[in-house]
């Protein structure tokens, strides 16, 4: 929805850049013409407030980003980390689970934070939010117990990549993480 209304920000930005002389969309109407696009683009229906787009317009900044610079249990390099380890968890064949992010995210949480960090760690959907809202890296992944098809493909060239990637853990160790 953020990329929605930004680009509803530029077509109205642009309306406003329009000669005196010409005829200028006002908010509703940007709302509703990107709306009808955004629909007929993906068939998925998004609703743009006209009061957002006119305070976007002014300079102002989008609820959610304004949260998660003030509200966040993550800084955004604590985040970029977190990312990084996921990723490279799920290269290696061992996708985290939410359970496992969710302590993976609670341990950085209470060292940074300690008595400030609540016990319960963060919250019950923080994950499924974490996930969606860094679906451009991450996504979530139903696991499937090994069938006859990932059995076959263990072979001599997957053993060699998991015994070279064994060895350049082994070799650089946690500190190069």
């Amino acid at each position: 929805k953020e990329k929605v209304m930004a680009h509803a920000v530029a077509m109205y930005q642009a309306e406003l850049a329009k000669p005196s002389s010409e005829k200028k969309q006002g908010l509703r109407k940007v709302c509703r013409d990107v709306q009808k696009a955004y629909l007929k683009e993906t068939g998925q229906v998004v609703s743009l407030n006209h009061n957002t787009l006119a305070n976007l317009t002014k300079g102002g900044v989008q609820l959610s980003e304004f949260n998660s610079s003030t509200k966040s249990w993550l800084t955004p390099t604590e985040t970029d980390k977190v990312i990084e380890y996921v990723v490279e968890m799920a290269r290696c064949g061992f996708a985290l689970s939410h359970k496992c992010l969710k302590e993976h995210v609670d341990e950085i949480c209470q060292a940074q934070l300690g008595d400030a960090f609540p016990q319960s760690g963060v919250g019950k959907n923080w994950t499924q939010g974490f996930v969606e809202k860094h679906s451009d890296h991450l996504q979530a992944y139903q696991a499937h117990s090994l069938d006859t098809a990932c059995g076959c493909a263990v072979n001599p060239t997957t053993n060699k990549a998991w015994f070279e990637m064994l060895k350049d853990v082994l070799e650089s160790g946690d500190n190069n993480k």
